[in-house]
């Protein structure tokens, strides 16, 4: 972390990370909906304002497809 200079979370749960979700990247992104299913799941990050509109994009997306007895995810 401190020899690339990363100030994000990090969870030491690498082999759960690699042997259960099947991702091999930092970042890694998920989106998930408000049941607890796992809607996407990404690799990396891009500063532009296209990355940052397509997840909120995708997040929009989970929500309106929620059932109207379930919170939207936050």
């Amino acid at each position: 972390m401190k020899e690339h200079q990363l100030a994000f979370t990090v969870i030491p749960a690498s082999n759960y990370v690699w042997q259960t979700l099947k991702l091999f990247g930092i970042p890694s992104n998920w989106i998930i909906d408000p049941e607890g299913v796992v809607r996407l799941k990404g690799l990396g990050y891009d500063a532009t304002e296209k990355w940052v509109t397509g997840m909120k994009d995708a997040i929009a997306k989970v929500e309106s497809a929620a059932p109207a007895s379930s919170p939207p995810a936050k």
